[in-house]
């Protein structure tokens, strides 16, 4: 149970943004998005070259997400779900989110 505790304190600690990232991601795990994608997925209205500059980098730097580069303009992003905590947080996604993950996946579908 503590690790759920110590799961609120960390998200409770990111700003909106990345909050919502580690929520979307977590719910679509184990699938991984492009950086366009992602910006749909969480309603961010800038460009997600942008996004990736400062909010992306900071979670990839803290080991919250994993990037794949799969072409020189292409990202797979997906949430670490090695990290201790964020392991907790797809599974929580799993058996409690399963109406969330279906407006993740359709908005994805809508592409």
């Amino acid at each position: 149970m503590s690790s759920v505790y110590e799961l609120v304190q960390l998200m409770s600690s990111l700003n909106d943004t990345r909050r919502a990232i580690l929520l979307a991601l977590a719910h679509i795990y184990p699938r991984s998005v492009s950086g366009v994608q992602l910006s749909r997925l969480i309603g961010y209205s800038g460009k997600s070259r942008s996004l990736y500059r400062g909010v992306i980098s900071h979670l990839k730097e803290n080991e919250m997400i994993q990037i794949d580069q799969l072409t020189p303009k292409l990202y797979a992003i997906r949430v670490n779900n090695e990290h201790p905590l964020l392991s907790v947080l797809v599974d929580l996604c799993r058996t409690n989110g399963e109406s969330a993950r279906k407006l993740y996946l359709k908005a994805l579908e809508e592409e």
